[in-house]
């Protein structure tokens, strides 16, 4: 009963501090150390004492220098390059990058109206990253321009340190617990409720393990693996100043032939002004206006004439 009762409260304790950080994982694992052995009922005094009873010795030591140097990087680079053939020189990125041991990740062609322009593309490569700085100085060696370049790079040592540290507390935890509910099972009366707790912790546990070894497995994949975006545009077709050839023959027949289209068109409006513009204005004014000048006259003789007034005589 003690038993299940400390191990039950190690697996709360490990679970609730499983992502404060480096400090409180290794708090954690000499506290399941201490445990374990208060648990199984042991008087002995464990082997590993404190810093002032056993130092620490020159392998140790030697260990966490070589951690302490073995960095854990994500490199990311991107290029922007220019080729007169496009196509030949996405098929030399490739080729190049699967040669170094890497494999494109995403590649955009982007479309063009005749079989004789050149696409442009966008492509994502992932290469290992010892071979990142090789590889791009082949890529651009491969091209005609190289229009811009940057890299860039995020240091997770501390991330990855962490996980590990939390994944060797848990999993130290999981086999405690295995072992736990293997000796409750084997008693005879067995508690079904102190079964079913020790199974959810060991099921708490065991999820919470694999999703710190997914972390860590996608921190090594993207360690491993340098990412390097390319953006591939063909070269600008050159623009002479001044055109090879003049031909003034040509001009000049260019003008003549303005000339009598203007002409023509000139023609044109004459002959639909007479046939179709005139009529019409005559049919939409002249009827009326011909109407009312007929009503004016009418109205003119029917009117009485004015008196006119006598004019005076002379003396």
């Amino acid at each position: 009963m003690r038993r299940v009762a400390l191990i039950l409260a190690l697996g709360v304790v490990i679970a609730a501090c499983s992502g404060d950080g480096e400090a409180s994982d290794t708090t954690s694992a000499g506290e399941l150390a201490d445990r374990s052995e208060f648990a199984s009922g042991d008087d002995t005094v464990t082997t590993a004492g404190t810093a002032e009873e056993a130092p620490p010795d020159e392998g140790a030591i030697a260990v966490d220098l070589e951690v302490a140097q073995d960095r854990k990087v994500i490199r990311q680079a991107q290029l922007q390059v220019e080729a007169d053939d496009t196509r030949a020189a996405l098929d030399r990125i490739i080729a190049l990058s699967e040669a170094a041991g890497g494999f494109v990740a995403d590649a955009t062609v982007h479309p063009v109206e005749g079989e004789q322009d050149q696409p442009s593309a966008n492509i994502t490569l992932r290469i290992p990253a010892s071979e990142l700085t090789e590889v791009m100085t082949a890529i651009k060696g491969s091209v005609e321009k190289v229009i811009s370049e940057s890299q860039g790079a995020q240091d997770v040592t501390d991330q990855f340190i962490d996980l590990e540290a939390r994944l060797t507390n848990l999993e130290a935890l999981e086999v405690e617990l295995r072992a736990l509910l293997a000796e409750v099972r084997q008693q005879p009366e067995a508690d079904p409720d102190k079964l079913l707790r020790v199974y959810n912790e060991i099921s708490l546990v065991r999820g919470q393990i694999e999703e710190i070894q997914g972390q860590l497995n996608y921190l090594n994949d993207v360690v491993d693996l340098a990412t390097l975006t390319i953006g591939l545009t063909p070269t600008p077709a050159a623009v002479p100043i001044v055109e090879d050839t003049w031909e003034p023959v040509e001009v000049a027949r260019d003008a003549l032939r303005n000339l009598v289209a203007g002409l023509q068109g000139l023609a044109d409006w004459g002959i639909h002004f007479a046939l179709f513009t005139l009529p019409m204005l005559l049919l939409v004014l002249g009827v009326p206006a011909l109407i009312g000048f007929t009503v004016y006259r009418q109205w003119k003789k029917r009117r009485p004439p004015t008196p006119q007034s006598p004019v005076p005589s002379e003396t």
